[in-house]
């Protein structure tokens, strides 16, 4: 609005300067010329034509030249107003282009802070839907693993106290069964819990964090899997080295449970601004216009969603390519902010 109105007036000074323009330029045409008619007209005046001229012509020729000189005098004296007038009017058009620069610079810098605003407000709803999302993946990993455990638990339990009197023996063996089961609770939840926030991410890098978490795939013997860095190891915030943490378990996962592969490659490469992560698998593959916009309710399924939510909080870049037969690539790309390393 301000910068409208000042783009206004610099348009009205600058035609205003065109028109004295222009006036200079006549005011510098007619002296011209009134100079050179004094000329002619002292030069018609020499002794030889004089004497030779009536008196009345010499006295009229005499009257206009100082006509004219009183003329060009006038002419002068505009034409010197006009360009002070125009001088000041350059002036105030230079001050006035300083104070739209200005002005510009501040309406950028407002609309810029109203789209960092804008986009601070969908990274923030993105960020709400993939906490609500990793709560809905907690519970059904609580429901479907330790509270199974502990109901069964709690029924052996029950079962004991009633053969405790009768059947010594096989009481004996349920609680062997209960003990055991009640180990295998605590380490699910050491699990979740290293899975909800790995603590060697504190004190240990990214490619140690992403070849033990490759190492226990490998352990299933399903997947031949492959794991290599490029480039010099960069310290990543751990915000960043969580995510693409994620981003890897999340692609295995999809391997193991829909591509039925036998080999797939991790590699994580480092360059100057950013982290390069590749994931390719050997499996079935798909077309991509038929799963890209699969999604339950619960935040199950092949998990791509999530996956470009956790790119898209840190402006990153996510691209898939996949055919039927052909296997499937995923390239992940994150700016790395110096700063935030």
């Amino acid at each position: 609005m301000i910068v409208d109105y000042l783009e206004k007036i610099h348009q009205e000074m600058y035609e205003k300067k065109l028109n004295l323009e222009r006036e200079i330029q006549k005011k510098e045409i007619l002296l011209n010329d009134n100079i050179k008619f004094i000329q002619a007209l002292e030069n018609s005046l020499d002794e030889n034509f004089e004497s030779f001229t009536p008196r009345s012509v010499n006295q009229e020729n005499h009257l206009k030249i100082d006509a004219l000189r009183n003329e060009q005098k006038t002419i002068e004296s505009e034409l010197n107003d006009l360009k002070i007038e125009i001088t000041e009017l350059n002036a105030h058009i230079a001050e006035l282009n300083s104070v739209t620069k200005v002005a510009k610079e501040n309406e950028k810098y407002l609309v810029n802070k109203k789209e960092l605003k804008e986009k601070r407000g969908k990274y923030q709803r993105k960020f709400l839907e993939i906490q609500e999302m990793e709560r809905q993946r907690i519970a059904r990993e609580l429901h479907d693993s330790i509270v199974q455990s502990l109901t069964n638990t709690i029924h052996k339990i029950e079962i004991c106290t009633k053969i405790m009197d009768v059947d010594t023996v096989r009481c004996r063996l349920e609680l062997h069964v209960v003990s055991k089961t009640i180990r295998d609770i605590i380490q699910e939840m050491r699990n979740i819990v290293y899975d909800l926030r790995p603590t060697s991410l504190d004190d240990i890098k990214l490619e140690k964090i992403l070849e033990k978490e490759i190492s226990k795939i490998r352990k299933s013997e399903i997947l031949n899997v492959s794991y290599e860095t490029l480039g010099e190891s960069i310290e990543l915030s751990p915000m960043i080295s969580l995510s693409i943490l994620r981003i890897v378990q999340e692609a295995c996962n999809n391997i193991l449970k829909h591509a039925r592969a036998e080999n797939v490659l991790v590699q994580v490469e480092y360059e100057k601004d950013k982290i390069i992560v590749r994931i390719e698998d050997d499996g079935v593959g798909f077309i991509i216009n038929d799963i890209q916009n699969l999604k339950k309710e619960d935040g199950s399924g092949l998990g791509i969603s999530m996956m470009k939510e956790r790119v898209f909080l840190f402006a990153g870049r996510l691209e898939i390519n996949s055919e039927p037969g052909k296997g499937t690539r995923i390239l992940v790309e994150v700016p790395i902010d110096k700063e935030d390393a």
